[in-house]
């Protein structure tokens, strides 16, 4: 692992959970940075393991090092969560506004990885305890389906079908708006939502992040900083021409993509994006001051955990220190997760990740 990349994981949560915080409305784009940089590291990965394993072999170690990587933590934190909400609503008659109570009723998705598709439909609420899987439904729902394709698809066509599934991005999403809309959005929740959460809409930034991971070269940084902002002035000029109100810190591109169809393309330009600095991030070369860092490697490190445990810090932490400023607010709860994450990597998934190579190696 290339110690840049822990750095970009980093700040995809930190964008994501400064979304979180009502402070970066733009940050909801770091889950798309995340499905970006998983297609990126994996496509490779399996590509090497399907030419070298046999075939029963290259099915068993991948899955079974990607479960070794996710379930763990993933379902001790299910756990212990509905037994923190069942006990704080039983025993102490603690919720705040019924979010507990909506983790231990949509837990059944959030266990069979299904909380995507729970997401999409008009029956959805948030919790801030289990909300934030859906995007690992996703990443879950790749896992299974991204080494089949691998497999079933000859090595000399491996360009050709990734280029097929970029293209094919924005038609899905285009399909599954007009869907919904003919439907008068029935059982559905809003378009961009829907867009937003459904797998086959966010398979093309996987397929961009393995595409530019096997034939990407490293572009000029000024060339990357460039279509950002050529981004961000188009997020602007059509913000302002759907009426949306002005928001520097959307970039233009309110939460979820909801104007000006931004939906069906804003996402693959972004993913480009995001994989354009990947690439250079991989080759040292994309501001090795700070991506090279150690500690901020580090954090990338345990960037999982981050991620797992951040909302409900974010949403009952907040509740709690609902009286004093915001600007010593955040940073407790940012201290609060980064604690919690580093004992639970070191405690329970380092112990699962050294078992990976002697169990299933590549």
């Amino acid at each position: 692992m290339v110690q840049g990349l822990n750095s970009f994981r980093f700040f995809a949560f930190f964008a994501v959970f400064l979304f979180h915080l009502d402070f970066f409305e733009f940050g909801y784009m770091g889950v798309h940075a995340f499905f970006v940089l998983s297609g990126f590291l994996l496509t490779p990965i399996i590509i090497k393991m399907n030419e070298h394993l046999p075939t029963k072999r290259y099915f068993i170690n991948f899955y079974g090092r990607r479960s070794l990587r996710i379930f763990p933590l993933y379902f001790f934190y299910l756990i212990l969560i509905s037994l923190i909400a069942y006990i704080s609503i039983e025993h102490f008659e603690y919720d705040v506004n019924n979010r507990l109570a909506r983790a231990l009723d949509q837990m059944v998705y959030a266990a069979t990885y299904t909380y995507n598709f729970f997401a999409m439909s008009s029956s959805y609420e948030q919790t801030q305890t289990v909300t934030h899987f859906w995007s690992l439904a996703v990443e879950e729902q790749f896992y299974l389906i991204w080494p089949f394709v691998i497999y079933l698809i000859h090595k000399s066509s491996v360009k050709r079908a990734l280029l097929i599934i970029i293209v094919s991005g924005p038609m899905i999403r285009f399909l599954l708006a007009q869907l919904v809309m003919v439907n008068n959005g029935a059982g559905f929740n809003d378009v961009d939502m829907v867009v937003y959460s459904f797998t086959l809409s966010n398979f093309d930034a996987f397929a961009i992040g393995g595409y530019f991971a096997l034939y990407g070269k490293n572009t000029s940084n000024l060339k990357i900083l460039a279509m950002f902002l050529a981004l961000v002035v188009i997020g602007f000029v059509t913000d302002y021409m759907s009426g949306v109100k002005f928001d520097l810190r959307s970039f233009g591109y309110s939460s979820f993509m909801k104007d000006s169809y931004k939906y069906i393309w804003a996402f693959s330009l972004f993913s480009t994006l995001f994989a354009l600095i990947l690439v250079n991030i991989r080759d040292k070369v994309f501001l090795p001051i700070i991506f090279e860092n150690k500690i901020i490697a580090y954090l990338g490190k345990i960037s999982y955990g981050l991620y797992v445990y951040h909302f409900p810090l974010v949403y009952f932490v907040g509740h709690e220190l609902s009286h004093i400023s915001f600007y010593v607010r955040a940073p407790i709860i940012l201290a609060l997760t980064i604690i919690i994450s580093v004992l639970s990597y070191h405690l329970l998934e380092q112990r699962f990740l050294d078992a990976k190579d002697k169990l299933f190696p590549h």
